[in-house]
């Protein structure tokens, strides 16, 4: 009945009643394993397209439907298991604007145990537009772990890598270590750099 009145239709084929169908979702997939300056990540999607199209409906439309079908696919295509979770803090300017903080909001719907150890000390620019350099001096040192622990790392977007150096840094200083680290979906090299 819902469907009826608020039709919806696949981003990609049209395809009714889907938010990404099976078949456009399987075409933007992307190899797991990426790498960036430093370290390496698990991602489910290239950064573009229909998916990128997807989160940017979910994060500034709040078309909370899309958050949950990219949950979806991610919840299947990434080999969760129970260590804690850690993501990007929202700034306070961001969450005002959003009511909610996308990262967090996207782990919680895909399984991970998304814990609240992490904390922003210091509130920062947005790092879209921003350059690689600019980016990495923009985040340093905006995020503390409260306790030590093992954790995974966790982001919508990987860029250039800079929030997650930072959000690994903030583990390491306070004794812990990084188990593993996910995103839902990243540029391609190019992109980042």
């Amino acid at each position: 009945m819902f469907s009826a009145i608020f039709p919806v239709f696949c981003l990609g084929c049209k395809k009714f009643n889907e938010f990404i169908c099976r078949e456009c979702a399987q075409a933007a997939r992307i190899n797991l394993e990426q790498r960036r300056e430093g370290f390496s990540f698990h991602a489910s999607f290239r950064y573009e397209g229909l998916i990128a199209e997807a989160l940017h409906r979910a994060k500034q439309q709040n078309q909370f439907g899309y958050l949950k079908a990219l949950a979806g696919l991610l919840r299947k295509s990434l080999p969760l298991t129970g260590n804690l979770c850690l993501v990007p803090p929202s700034t306070n300017k961001a969450f005002r604007k959003r009511g909610f903080n996308p990262s967090f909001e996207l782990a919680k719907l895909a399984g991970f145990n998304v814990s609240r150890e992490i904390i922003r000390v210091r509130q920062t620019d947005y790092q879209q537009g921003l350059d690689s350099y600019s980016r990495q001096n923009n985040i340093e040192s905006a995020f503390k772990v409260k306790k030590r622990g093992s954790f995974f790392l966790f982001d919508d977007v990987v860029t250039t890598g800079a929030t997650i150096r930072e959000m690994r840094r903030a583990v390491e200083d306070a004794g812990g270590e990084v188990a593993g680290i996910f995103a839902l979906c990243s540029t391609s090299p190019k992109g980042a750099n």
